[in-house]
């Protein structure tokens, strides 16, 4: 059978660079350049949630970035961290991420057969929709074929990699799927999709119609508001522990602060690190971070289509010459660290080895001149998707201005940020990206133009890594794509921040999956 090439092809729009880095349409408050610094002593924060014992019941109010009214019950079209918490709450995938790797939900396995013709998916027994009625495989087959329809506004990646359309129920259990490409590990190409399973025959999604299989079924919903939800009992993976749920829409950082601070919350996720720098804003309350293998990893992707960031040169003095110590006192006030020009920190068969370039100036500044680059135009395009993005690209500009670049600054809105054409007419964009899978950051990430960096040897070392079904050669694939990007990527990843919340001492259950800015609440709930 035909196949495509190695790297997938979506449609290339703003929305599938959101959909990339795991961000909405909002953004928190900047620090300023002037503030603290990582010398100066930081507040603690504690590392996940309480391990105490839950008690059944109670209300469990939590804040998170919202989009307004673009905010969707449709799980295919929302991108923000409250529309995301949601739909994982009230919905299953096939597989998640924890720990870095797939791990089973709906399916509890995913195969190819010996010609990679064929993916054969086995799905979970026992489970029942929100209406009681149970889960088989024309769920699936009805999920598979909604998200590779045109009519969507994005269709998955997933068609880059199989026949979703062409689907088929072997039985009530099992869903076989045809590839369009070798693929060796499916687990984890379907954990890193957003694939959401839907209800045979679902095709719109109101608050009175709306049914999943997850934890918590909907009551309520109001666009950029809130979102009401109560426990479903025939849960398959066991009870949660709050009877009841309410995830509440606020852009504002401070403003999803204040409503812990003032008791209309019980959680705000994804605070700024100048708040966390004042300490909890009240008794019972806890600064918390999720833990070092979660951070964000804040660079900029140098667009090697334009001239100056096309010569290994220019690319190489930039990663010698910039201070990441400095960016990263200023930005994350000592909630992070420096960068080793790698995105993926935290994810399966990341390379832990590759050392934080040390700076050297004087080379930095002799490779711009072999290359002809001093006193040319640099442009750096930058929106603040993410808390200290802007303010890390304007001392960026400072630093690539003292190496010799005559470098300058786009500062625009989040609606233009990741605008393909607006990104090609700069020569690097700030780029945040957690901890998703190696296969997702280095597949979807080549799709785009201004992001891709065209270089065989990575571009074999993908399509093996992809391909392959051995975990010995995904291993040495993806070895060999790091150590490519390292000496001579158009990465220049500086930092690793931590993603801070503030909560209630007594809320738990928080759990970690596939970001910590939109966390999994099947088991929220509070310690006695």
């Amino acid at each position: 059978m035909p196949h495509r090439p190695a790297f997938p092809s979506p449609s290339v729009t703003r929305r599938n660079v959101l959909a990339l880095i795991g961000l909405g349409t909002v953004a928190a408050a900047a620090p300023s350049l002037t503030g603290c610094t990582s010398g100066e002593a930081t507040v603690p924060t504690v590392t996940g949630s309480p391990t105490g014992e839950a008690r059944r019941g109670g209300t469990a109010r939590l804040a998170f970035a919202g989009a307004g009214a673009a905010e969707s019950l449709d799980p295919t079209v929302g991108t923000s961290p409250c529309d995301l918490a949601r739909y994982s709450v009230v919905f299953d995938t096939l597989f998640f991420f924890a720990d870095g790797e797939a791990k089973p939900a709906l399916a509890t396995a995913a195969e190819v057969d010996s010609k990679a013709e064929h993916c054969t998916l086995t799905l979970r027994q026992g489970v029942k929709w929100h209406d009681g009625m149970p889960f088989t495989a024309a769920d699936v087959v009805h999920t598979l074929k909604y998200r590779a329809s045109p009519d969507r506004i994005a269709p998955s990646e997933l068609s880059a990699y199989f026949d979703l359309a062409s689907a088929e129920a072997s039985d009530d259990h099992t869903v076989v799927v045809p590839t369009v490409q070798p693929v060796g590990d499916p687990a984890t190409l379907f954990a890193g999709a957003g694939l959401y399973v839907i209800k045979k025959g679902t095709s719109s999604f109101s608050a009175n119609s709306t049914v999943g299989t997850g934890p918590y079924r909907l009551t309520a919903f109001k666009a950029g508001v809130e979102t009401r939800l109560e426990r479903h009992d025939a849960y398959w993976d066991s009870n949660g522990y709050a009877e009841k749920v309410v995830l509440l829409s606020v852009d504002d950082a401070q403003a999803r602060v204040n409503a812990v601070k003032d008791g209309q919350a019980d959680y705000a996720s994804d605070i700024s690190f100048t708040t966390a720098k004042a300490g909890p804003p009240g008794a019972g309350l806890q600064i918390r971070d999720a833990g070092k293998d979660l951070r964000t990893t804040y660079g900029f992707v140098l667009n090697v289509s334009r001239d100056l960031p096309s010569d290994p040169r220019v690319r190489r003095a930039i990663k010698l010459g910039i201070d990441r110590e400095a960016l990263v006192k200023a930005v994350f006030l000592g909630y992070g660290e420096p960068a080793n020009d790698l995105f993926g920190a935290g994810a399966k068969h990341y390379l832990d080895d590759v050392a934080v370039p040390e700076r050297d100036v004087a080379k930095a500044k002799r490779l711009l001149k072999q290359a002809g680059a001093t006193g040319k135009p640099f442009v750096v395009r930058t929106a603040e998707y993410e808390t200290g993005l802007n303010s890390s690209a304007e001392l960026f500009v400072e630093q690539l201005r003292s190496l010799g670049l005559n470098a300058s600054l786009a500062k625009v809105s989040t609606t233009e940020g990741y605008d393909p054409a607006g990104m090609k007419t700069c020569d690097a964009i700030s780029f945040p990206l957690g901890p998703v899978s190696l296969a997702l950051t280095y597949t979807r990430s080549a799709a785009f133009e201004t992001l891709a960096f065209p270089d065989e040897e990575l571009k074999q070392a993908v399509a093996t890594a992809i391909s392959t079904t051995s975990d010995r050669e995904r291993a040495d694939a993806w070895t060999k794509a790091q150590r490519v990007m390292a000496a001579r990527g158009n990465w220049v990843a500086w930092g690793r921040g931590d993603v801070l919340s503030l909560a209630k001492e007594k809320l738990t259950g928080i759990e970690n999956r596939e970001s910590p800015k939109y966390p999994w609440l099947g088991k929220v709930g509070f310690t006695a």
